[in-house]
């Protein structure tokens, strides 16, 4: 059985580390620099609790460290786990900045550890039904729009969080490269500051991207805490091929698929968070990558970094280099 480490036992370090145990892998260490926090799920998963991360990742008794913290934490906790061998689940975003995702990028292939960019979206059971309905759309349009967040968040603090477009974005480019099966190769956006002039004209919260794709196939993108649609919900994808059309919405719970003459509804549950670590762990145990790795996080990222570049310089910006 693979021994996990958690550093960071908030809310989404508690959920994976409820989809561990019942996938029969509960964590065997807890780490949170709040240590009441970290001594709570070591009692309810009978674990040990620790404060400090760089002991942790250095034990001989760990094989995988989940990354679960503040964004800004992620590249040093993740280039220390890798440098001492252990496997590595990455909570999205990778990072959010350009140095950190490359440098996780480099330390995971110097160790040769496997890592897991944790895009739940794409294990949703819907997301691969979608995917099987329509193996190469020509339009796509993807939308991951909320309510607003205060400005006081630390997920909006441009350091520690860096903001919707940057933390929940993600979700949206990574689901887009994996529905369109095909390198993108160019993004153009608009947008800036729309919603949160106390964080100050460089913040970027909202962005209306186009992308094209080495295929042909071309995608909208709409991302920001401007208000969510109660129907489609935050989360929301269409796939076109000129003939049918898919819709992913409702939290990935809903799919409709019209093949040009009837619609077909599909029900699921919201179990991307479940699935994402049944493939973490059967990754490490078959020895190969994940589904989602280290570059498809990195790919997503700089996606909407040179989406926000565009934004700021009104040029379209080329994706041609990336992975």
């Amino acid at each position: 059985m693979i021994r996990i480490g958690i550093i960071g036992c908030g809310l989404i370090g508690e959920t994976h580390a409820a989809c561990l145990a019942a996938l029969g892998t509960p964590p065997a260490l807890f780490v949170d620099i709040n240590s009441a926090r970290a001594e709570h799920l070591a009692h309810q998963y009978s674990g040990t609790a620790a404060t400090d991360p760089t002991a942790a990742i250095a034990s001989a008794e760990i094989d995988a460290i989940y990354v679960c913290t503040y964004h800004d934490t992620h590249a040093p906790l993740a280039i220390a786990a890798a440098r001492a061998g252990k496997h590595i689940f990455l909570e999205k975003p990778m990072a959010i900045t350009e140095e950190d995702c490359q440098n996780i990028t480099q330390a995971v292939r110097d160790a040769g550890v496997r890592c897991m960019t944790g895009f739940k979206l794409h294990y949703c059971s819907l997301a691969h039904k979608a995917k099987e309905l329509m193996e190469a759309p020509q339009m796509l349009s993807a939308q991951v729009v909320e309510r607003r967040w205060p400005d006081e968040s630390w997920a909006n603090d441009p350091l520690k969080g860096g903001g919707n477009v940057l933390s929940q974005g993600c979700h949206a480019v990574e689901m887009l490269c994996y529905l369109a099966g095909s390198r993108p190769v160019r993004v153009f956006a608009e947008g800036g500051n729309l919603l949160h002039s106390a964080l100050g004209s460089e913040f970027v919260d909202s962005m209306a991207a186009s992308i094209s794709f080495d295929n042909g196939a071309v995608a909208t993108l709409l991302i920001g805490d401007a208000g969510e649609m109660p129907h489609d919900g935050k989360f929301n994808f269409q796939a076109m091929n000129g003939s049918e059309t898919v819709h992913l919405y409702n939290r990935m719970t809903s799919l409709s698929y019209f093949d040009g003459k009837q619609e077909q509804m599909f029900k699921d549950e919201e179990d991307g968070f479940m699935n994402e670590n049944r493939e973490f762990l059967a990754a490490i145990a078959e020895g190969r990558n994940p589904e989602t790795s280290e570059i498809d996080g990195l790919r997503a990222e700089m996606i909407l970094l040179r989406g926000i570049e565009s934004i700021r310089t009104g040029v379209p910006q080329s994706l041609q280099d990336l992975p």
